[in-house]
């Protein structure tokens, strides 16, 4: 009786494992390149950018009939004029008023043109910072928004401050001393124009007179949020809206689109044919070695006798 074929050696069943192993390889590259030639080539569309705010009107010049406006200038130096340190306090005068964590003013004058451009709304009232004994000493006063355009508008301020409180210390009328980033903070529609906790940063000179000959303020530090209510007449405020809305059959935003042809990426091309020579290549070796005919001699076992 004949015993079974020997198996396969290591050696050969190791040389068609190789084998296979490269074939495949090569087929998931070329196939992976492959379907991404066959397809067309896309990108995601840019995602669209918010809309400066516009506020649109029907006059030209809108006049203010009333407006509040609340700051609290900078907890942290309140913190320093009223702890410890300083030993201090803050007074207000002249219809400014303080409702923790802000201070509050109210309007003298203003009015303002339906775009915002030029525009301006003054308040009216003082806040007094004194602390060390009365050697450190800080007046605020009367503020005045000055508008540029609907997402910028500055601070300025009566503004004094002496390291030693000295009776008639020079006093910066109407400095420019902060900016006031407003962009989504910005509301306005019919008699209404609202700020809510806009971003205030000091400015060069805003920064320099809040320093005094002691303070470590920079141009560009962040101060207290800002907020203004304003009631208008004589125009009436739009609605405030994108100034460039999207059409209603407009692809969603994110939505992919056709690449630029000159964005071709040659790159995985070029990857794609090497991978189709190699797919020939091994399927060629394969096949080779299929038609080989086996060398290893059938081993018969002799049958026993009883």
């Amino acid at each position: 009786m004949h015993a079974p074929s020997a198996p396969e050696s290591p050696k050969r069943a190791g040389s068609r494992a190789v084998r296979g192993r490269s074939l495949g390889l090569a087929c998931a590259i070329g196939l992976g390149v492959l379907g991404s030639l066959g397809a067309p080539v896309f990108q995601s569309a840019p995602a669209a950018e918010a809309s400066p705010l516009v506020a649109e009107g029907s006059g030209s010049v809108c006049q203010v009939t009333s407006a509040d406006l609340s700051w609290g200038v900078k907890e942290s130096f309140r913190s320093y004029i009223s702890g410890s340190i300083a030993n201090g306090e803050w007074t207000v005068d002249n219809g400014a008023a303080y409702e923790t964590p802000h201070f509050k003013w109210v309007k003298d004058s203003g009015e303002i043109s339906p775009d915002l451009a030029a525009s301006t709304l003054s308040f009216v009232g003082g806040v007094h910072f004194t602390g060390h004994g009365g050697a450190l000493r800080m007046d605020l006063a009367n503020p005045t928004i000055e508008f540029v355009d609907t997402e910028t508008a500055y601070l300025l301020l009566d503004f004094g401050a002496t390291d030693t409180a000295l009776e008639g210390a020079p006093v910066s009328t109407q400095l420019r001393a902060a900016k006031i980033e407003m962009g989504p903070s910005l509301q306005a529609q019919d008699d209404k124009l609202t700020l809510t906790d806009a971003t205030v940063r000091l400015t060069a000179e805003g920064a320099a007179a809040f320093n005094g000959g002691y303070g470590d303020y920079a141009s560009g530090a962040e101060m207290d949020p800002i907020s203004l209510t304003a009631t208008v007449t004589g125009c009436e405020l739009g609605e405030v809206v994108p100034d460039a809305p999207m059409p209603v059959d407009t692809e969603p935003q994110g939505e992919l689109v056709a690449a630029d042809p000159q964005q071709v990426p040659w790159l995985p091309i070029i990857i794609g044919g090497v991978a189709i020579l190699v797919i020939g290549v091994t399927a060629g070796m394969l096949f080779a070695g299929r038609k080989r005919p086996a060398t290893e001699p059938v081993v018969e076992t002799p049958t026993s006798t009883d």
